[in-house]
């Protein structure tokens, strides 16, 4: 405990709020540089919305999971360094069915995702003078048409975007703008990998040496001009020399943490502008594998913002389990349902286009982002009205504190290796002041 104020000639201390991929990374980085470092974490557990756990026989991930465009990224280095054992994804190997259970044929599947690249083409040009007003659903729609696919392909294209929209980006169509399409850059490719014992491996390799408080959440952070006092839900008030603050926007957005003086108004009006999407996943296990062979089931037919994606995780843990995922409204629809609910609702999708085995998963897991209150949700994303540039204002520094998470990568947003380099920065930022 201590109280506000100068700490004299005391060593330099600094408070990181959050033990996920932000905050660790802070906390290692201030560490290296001599800085006593005080994390606190509001759960009982680290790793925010990385979380793995072992209930289905084998490590799951509840959220965050993959290692995107391995080669370059620097989460590749930290599994390497760590001895962690990868799988890579094969994003092609897909068996879609049609209710009642036809299939796709490969020709159709190939000539929706030839679609969905002539898509992505049209909106990348678009996206070069499109202004952050610009909505993402009317230019969409018009390069949709432009496709000239029908019948099934449609069904299939339909299914491809609903997993690089509602799926990939957390939100809807209606959501986004054309900006917030495809917002970040990429590394130098490779493939996108999933760790054997779960992201959160990664989680405890960048822990190691590292003192977190669980179970204390942050109320109020107050800075002045000669250090930082932040108070925690049980009325203890730390002093520090300043404070990094690495709570996913969801938390900042709902006002669950004070700031005194308020942030800076190019802070709060990105806060407000940028938008809070969310990805869910039902984990199933089954007595035995019944599924085609492939990386990823769907049954088309549903609307791009309905759209229920199944990934095979058997390849990874060495169990039958899939992992289904829902995103955007949809998923938030289903969180107000009960669990029985959800992986029904689910299983009757899979089980509409790969038969009733389906119907009878041994165990189950459901995810609800959005009803965490140390989240509220998955990822960010960029609503129309919203610009990049609101998320290095959310990243910039205000006097003794900064905000640090994959809402203020520019370059990597909504990524764990996002989050990762955004609390680097951010601690190397405060190791020198």
């Amino acid at each position: 405990a201590g109280c506000g104020g100068a700490r004299g000639a005391a060593r330099r201390r600094v408070v990181v709020v959050g033990a996920g991929m932000a905050g660790l990374g802070a906390a290692a980085e201030l560490r290296a540089a001599g800085v006593e470092t005080i994390v606190l974490e509001a759960r009982p557990r680290i790793g925010g919305r990385v979380h793995t756990v072992g209930d289905l026989g084998a490590p799951v991930d509840l959220g965050a999971a993959w290692i995107h465009d391995s080669r370059g990224n620097p989460l590749t280095a930290v599994a390497r360094r760590a001895g962690l054992a990868t799988v890579p994804t094969d994003y092609e190997s897909v068996a879609l069915r049609r209710p009642g259970g036809a299939g796709v044929p490969a020709p159709v599947l190939a000539q929706a995702a030839d679609a969905q690249e002539r898509i992505d083409e049209a909106l990348a040009a678009a996206a070069e003078d499109a202004d952050p007003e610009d909505r993402l659903a009317p230019v969409l729609g018009r390069v949709r048409a432009r496709t000239g696919v029908s019948g099934v392909t449609t069904q299939a294209l339909d299914w491809l975007l609903g997993n690089a929209i509602p799926l990939d980006l957390a939100a809807d169509v209606d959501q986004l703008s054309v900006l917030g399409y495809d917002e970040g850059e990429t590394y130098d490719g490779g493939d996108d990998l999933l760790l054997r014992r779960g992201a959160g491996a990664l989680i405890e390799t960048l822990a190691r040496g590292i003192d977190v408080r669980r179970d204390t959440p942050v109320r109020t952070v107050r800075r002045r001009a000669d250090g930082v006092t932040v108070v925690t839900a049980a009325g203890e008030r730390i002093a520090a020399d300043s404070v990094v603050v690495t709570v996913p926007l969801g938390v900042l957005q709902a006002g669950a943490i004070t700031f005194d003086p308020p942030l800076p108004a190019p802070a709060r009006r990105a806060i407000a502008r940028l938008g809070f999407g969310l990805l869910d996943k039902v984990l199933l296990r089954y007595d035995e594998s019944w599924w085609p062979g492939v990386t990823t089931l769907g049954t088309v037919g549903t609307s791009i913002g309905t759209t229920i994606s199944v990934f095979n995780v058997a390849p990874v843990t060495g169990r039958p389990i899939l992992v289904a995922f829902t995103g955007g409204r949809y998923a938030r629809r289903l969180e107000r349902r009960s669990d029985d609910e959800v992986i029904a609702t689910v299983t009757s999708s899979l089980a509409s286009g790969f038969g009733e085995a389906a119907r009878r998963p041994v165990q189950a897991l459901v995810t609800r982002w959005s009803a965490e209150p140390y989240t509220r949700g998955s990822y960010s994303f960029l609503p129309p009205g919203a610009d990049p540039e609101d998320r290095a204002a959310l990243g910039a520094r205000a006097g003794r504190l900064i905000l640090a998470g994959e809402h203020t990568s520019i370059d990597r947003p909504a990524t764990m290796d996002g989050a990762l380099r955004a609390g680097r920065r951010a601690g190397r930022e405060m190791a020198r002041i």
